[in-house]
C-alpha cells in the first residue's frame, strides 16, 4: 500500500506512505518520530560518507539517511536476511528515486560485513545503525572494531536498546574507555506510551578497541528476557506489549544499569507547534 499511495521519485512522500501504514493499518518496527529526531540530528553533525544498516526491513531509515547524505555523495549499505523484507525494501528505495544511494545486502551479518570491508576497506565506515536483534549488537560492534572496518572516530547508533533490550550492547557502550556514548530516552514511533531508548556513541581507537567487554552474569537473565519480548513483539507488535510486563521487565532493566553506574542522559521533547509535532534533544 506504501507503493500505490508514493510519488515515485519523491522520498518524502515513501516516508509518509509508509508512516501512515504503520499508524492507520498494521505495526510498523520503524525508527520514525523521536527516533528520525536522533538520526536527522547525528547524520547533519556528523555528515557520514558510508553508512552501514543492520537490520534493513522495509528500508524507511534506509532511505531517511540516504535522502540527507546523497547532497555530499554519501553511500548506504543496509544489510538484510530475511529476502522478503529485502525485496520490499528495494522496491521502496527504486520508489524513492534512491538506488544509486543505497545498496541492500541480502545474508547475515557475519558474511554481509565481510562484502563490505571487501568493497570499501577498512576504516570506510563512519556511522552504523543497529536495528537487528538487540542481544547480537555487542557482538556485531565487536566484529566492526575487530576487522578495523569502523573510521576513527565513528557513530554507532542503536534502537530498542530497552524494548525489547540489548543489555550486553549498553553494558558494553556504558563500561568500555573507547566509547564516549549519550543513552536517549524517547517514545516508539505510532506507539507514545511506550518508553524505549536509544544509544547514540562515538567509537575511537584504544588499547580496549576490538576486545570483549567484562562478564556480567547478572545480565544473562535480562538478555534472555529481551529475546522473550523480541519474539512477541514480531508475532503481534509492540502496541500490544504495552503495560505489564513489558514495564516491568523496563523497570528491571533500567535499575540494573543504574545500579552499575549506567543512566540515561539525554530525552527527546515533542512539542506541537503550528499544528505539527517538533522533536528536539534536550
Amino acid at each position: 500500500k506504501a507503493v500505490a499511495s508514493a510519488t515515485p521519485g519523491d522520498a518524502h512522500s515513501v516516508h509518509a506512505a509508509i508512516e501512515n501504514v504503520g499508524l492507520q493499518e498494521v505495526w510498523l518496527k520503524v525508527a520514525g518520530g523521536e527516533k528520525a529526531c536522533v538520526i536527522d540530528n547525528l547524520i547533519f553533525k556528523h555528515r557520514p560518507k558510508l553508512v552501514l544498516e543492520f537490520g534493513t526491513y522495509v528500508g524507511y531509515t534506509s532511505t531517511r539517511i540516504a535522502l540527507q547524505i546523497a547532497a555530499w555523495g554519501g553511500k548506504v549499505v543496509t544489510m538484510e536476511m530475511d529476502p522478503v523484507n529485502a525485496t520490499i525494501a528495494r522496491n521502496h528505495i527504486e520508489l524513492a528515486g534512491l538506488s544509486d544511494v543505497v545498496t541492500v545486502q541480502l545474508g547475515h551479518s557475519d558474511d554481509a560485513v565481510q562484502i563490505v570491508l571487501e568493497t570499501y576497506g577498512e576504516g570506510s565506515v563512519d556511522l552504523v545503525f543497529m536495528d537487528q536483534r538487540g542481544t547480537a549488537f555487542h557482538d556485531d560492534l565487536q566484529t566492526l572494531e575487530r576487522l578495523r572496518l569502523l573510521a576513527d572516530p565513528a557513530v554507532v547508533i542503536a534502537d530498542n536498546v530497552l524494548k525489547p533490550g540489548a543489555p550486553y550492547h549498553v553494558w558494553r557502550i556504558g563500561s568500555m574507555p573507547h566509547y564516549r556514548t549519550d543513552i536517549i530516552d524517547l517514545r516508539e514511533f505510532g506507539s507514545a506510551p511506550v518508553e524505549d531508548w536509544m544509544t547514540v556513541s562515538w567509537v575511537h581507537r584504544g588499547p580496549t578497541y576490538g576486545q570483549p567487554a567484562e562478564t556480567r552474569r547478572e545480565l544473562t537473565d535480562l538478555a534472555r528476557e529481551s529475546d522473550r519480548f523480541r519474539l512477541r513483539a514480531m508475532a503481534t507488535s509492540m502496541k500490544d506489549l504495552v503495560g505489564d510486563p513489558l514495564d516491568d521487565f523496563a523497570a528491571k532493566f533500567t535499575a540494573e544499569f543504574v545500579r552499575l553506574g549506567i543512566r540515561t542522559t539525554m530525552y527527546v521533547q515533542t512539542t506541537v507547534e503550528g499544528g505539527h509535532a517538533v522533536s528536539r534533544l534536550v
